[in-house]
Parts: structure tokens; C-alpha cells; sequence
């Protein structure tokens, strides 16, 4: 039986939790590990708790045996599993300490499958070609449009002459966006979606085009253009530019797009007025819409992005593909 470790004891980390040790698979997780310990799942005791930590929604320090401390990627490279699950934030100031971790654990060997777009974002060519150079696999599905094939789509491409892109890419201001149609304010529909569990408590990450904007890196690359997270501009959602767009037909849209100038990718992010007609127009809620231009004609990709129980699931394909591979 493969073994894995996870990192990141979240909502996608939980639904991983649950989905390994509450179904019948065949990868035996071996260790959890947070910003504050580890556990290390021993035996079937220690599974148990571990399951039922999950299934309340409660912190990985109450399980009995974490061991505070004991911090990734230390914990994870001792035990070398098959497989390392990545579910933690994002880090797009500094990359750290998610670069450091991804470094570790391909220099080992060791097969990566992540919802974390940090390191894809920031150095695609430089992960890709540490992994090859060690043997290691990496699985990423889950960080573009979690519930959709995105990924596989851009690669399916990458030979067909893309010239542009157009993509509704992150459900949080698309959420809000929503909101804001209603009568709320900006403030408002923030503090309802942050009641609601579509926004964290600090949703700069969504409105200011951070989140959008690695995703449409990684597409990007994907495609076979080198991008990077810095080479995108970006535009937040401010109350002020909503209401420059606002219109009596259009809705206004967190914009992800890229186009392509004498082989390289021109990227940008910024809310955008869509009228009625355009497929971006109708992208509703956690709905992500992606449109390819391209020999003349369009491409629509349509389809969920999350939430987590779903990405846990995109990560867990991923994790069983490489199984097989390797």
C-alpha cells in the first residue's frame, strides 16, 4: 500500500482526512503536519481521532498525539512517503515558507500533489525542472478552477496557436461581485461573504487579483508561456472602479485575461464591464468560465471550482494517477 503525509489541516486538508482514512483506498496516510506540529498516525487509534478531528471541523493540536514543533518539511522527509498532499495558504509576497517545503521534498524524491498555487505561480519552470531532476512527480490540478479540467484543457493547447484568453477564474469576487449587483456595498457584500464562508477574514488574496492571477500564471505556462505571478497587472476591486463600470446592461466581472505579442504572454487582472452575449456575463457564483481564442474561433470551458470537498477529490485523482505512473 503507498503511503502519504498532508500539510495543511484546513478545510481541504479535512476533506482529504476524510476522504483517506473514511473510504476504501488503497494509500495508507502516515502524518499530518500545521503551521503548530504534527501527527504522526501510528496505528489505528491515532487514525480514528485524526478522522473524527476532521469530520467536527476541529484544530489538528487536539488530536492526543501531536507533537508540537515538529515542522514540515523535517517531518514529512523523515518518514518519506509516496506521496505529499499540499493544502496550505498561499504565500505570494515571499514564496515562503511553501518554496522551502517544495525544495525539500522533490530533492528527495518524493511526489507532490497541491491545491497550493505559491511555488507554481512564482517559479513554474524552476519546480518543474527541480521534480524532473529528482524523479519526483507533481500533481496540480486542483489549483486552477479546482472542479473543472483546466489544467488538462491548457495542456491539450499548448500546440494549437492560443492567441488570447478571456476567464472568470476566482468564485470570491465573483460572489461578491454578485452582491454588489444586489445593493450592497462593497464593505457589505465582503462581510456577507466572509459570514457566509466564500471570503477569509482577509480577502485581499481574491480582491485585489492575487488569486486570479497565479491561476492564470500557471494557464499561461501551461500553454507554453513563460509567465510569472509579478509579470501580471493587476487592478483590485475597489468600490470606486465598480461604479466607473456598473452600467444598466453590463455587470461588472473580476477579469482574468492574457494575450499573446510576438510569442510572449501579456497578462492582466481588473474588473471588467461584460454585456449580456459575452459567456463571461453569465458566470455565476463559484462557476469559473474559461475562453480560448483561437485558428478563428472560441473555445468555452465551463465548470466548478470549488468548494473543498471537491478539490480534495481532484487531489486525490491526482495522487492515484501518479501511483500509477510510478
Amino acid at each position: 500500500m503507498a503511503t502519504a503525509f498532508l500539510f495543511g489541516f484546513g478545510k481541504v486538508g479535512r476533506e482529504l482526512v476524510k476522504l483517506l482514512l473514511g473510504t476504501d483506498q488503497d494509500i495508507e496516510l502516515v502524518g499530518v503536519t500545521s503551521s503548530r506540529g504534527t501527527v504522526l498516525t501510528e496505528g489505528p487509534r491515532d487514525k480514528a481521532e485524526l478522522l473524527r478531528l476532521a469530520r467536527e471541523g476541529r484544530k489538528l493540536h487536539e488530536h492526543p498525539s501531536f507533537i508540537p514543533g515538529l515542522l514540515a518539511p523535517d517531518s514529512a522527509v523523515a518518514v518519506k512517503p509516496d506521496i505529499v498532499f499540499i493544502a496550505i495558504p498561499p504565500s505570494y509576497e515571499t514564496g515562503e515558507p511553501n518554496r522551502t517545503i517544495y525544495k525539500a521534498l522533490v530533492e528527495e524524491g518524493i511526489n507532490i500533489v497541491t491545491a497550493d498555487k505559491t511555488v507554481l505561480a512564482l517559479h513554474y519552470n524552476w519546480i518543474k525542472g527541480k521534480a524532473e531532476e529528482n524523479g519526483a512527480l507533481l500533481g496540480y490540478r486542483a489549483t486552477v478552477a479546482a472542479g473543472t479540467p483546466a489544467i488538462d484543457a491548457a495542456r491539450a493547447l499548448r500546440y494549437r496557436g492560443v492567441e488570447s484568453l478571456r476567464a472568470v477564474l476566482n468564485a470570491t469576487s465573483n460572489y461578491v461581485l454578485g452582491l454588489v449587483e444586489q445593493g450592497l456595498s462593497l464593505s457589505e457584500a465582503i462581510e456577507r461573504s466572509i459570514k457566509d464562508g466564500l471570503a477569509e477574514p482577509d480577502p485581499s488574496i481574491d480582491l485585489h487579483g492575487w488569486d486570479a492571477a497565479a491561476k492564470l500564471t500557471i494557464l499561461a505556462n501551461e500553454l507554453g508561456l513563460e509567465a510569472a505571478l509579478n509579470d501580471v497587472d493587476r487592478v483590485p476591486l475597489t468600490e470606486e472602479a465598480i461604479g466607473s463600470l456598473a452600467g444598466e446592461k453590463a455587470r461588472v466581472k473580476q477579469v482574468a485575461s492574457l494575450r499573446v505579442e510576438e510569442g510572449k504572454a501579456v497578462l492582466r487582472v481588473a474588473p471588467e464591464a461584460v454585456l449580456p452575449g459575452d459567456p463571461l456575463y453569465y458566470a455565476e457564483g463559484e462557476r469559473n468560465v474559461i475562453l480560448y481564442y483561437l485558428e478563428g474561433d472560441m473555445i468555452r470551458l465551463e465548470g466548478p471550482a470549488g468548494p473543498a470537498w471537491r478539490t480534495a477529490r481532484v487531489m486525490l485523482a491526482d495522487a492515484l494517477e501518479i501511483l500509477r505512473a510510478s
